[in-house]
């Protein structure tokens, strides 16, 4: 049998409302796939997304978990903790915020502006960068702040603002 994939649950908040949050602590491996997605369904319907919103987040949230295993951890074991919560009153208006901590000792250290407006030469593509670049279209706000012993990353999804992924459709 493998390793235990969630390590630490914890609810916050009032569970059957629409405010509150879901936390994990998870550990780096694949099986995690379907612990993330079950996250996202939940999450994404108690903000009211519809299928597509649903499923471009379920990209974003799978898409960075794998880069933090790749990359961050190089495919060893690592801990990642999960935070989700629906965020009534945000700069960003009402929001669905999902936070990533890993406590790798690779910090990372880019842009995410120029990787998000970066336009890949299609015709010599190459590894790196693309799947950022995939987060940081598909969420209406990307942040990453390296730690002394890790790093933290958080993706925001508007919930009362589809215009701007009507547009990119």
């Amino acid at each position: 049998m493998g390793k235990p994939c969630i390590q630490d649950v914890s609810f916050h908040g009032h569970e059957s409302s629409h405010v509150g949050k879901l936390c994990l602590q998870l550990n780096c491996n694949s099986d995690c796939i379907h612990v993330l997605r079950s996250m996202v369904a939940v999450m994404t319907a108690r903000a009211g997304m519809d299928e597509l919103r649903s499923n471009r987040v379920a990209i974003a949230v799978d898409e960075l978990f794998a880069n933090i295993a790749a990359h961050a951890y190089g495919g060893k074991a690592g801990r990642v903790e999960l935070e989700t919560s629906i965020c009534n009153a945000s700069e960003h208006g009402r929001a669905l915020l999902f936070d990533f901590r890993d406590f790798a000792s690779v910090g990372w250290a880019g842009n995410l502006k120029e990787i998000a407006d970066h336009i890949p030469d299609i015709e010599n593509l190459t590894p790196g960068g693309l799947g950022l670049r995939l987060i940081c279209k598909v969420s209406d706000h990307c942040e990453h702040e390296a730690l002394a012993d890790g790093n933290h990353w958080r993706l925001i999804f508007n919930i009362n603002d589809g215009e701007k992924h009507a547009q990119n459709a």
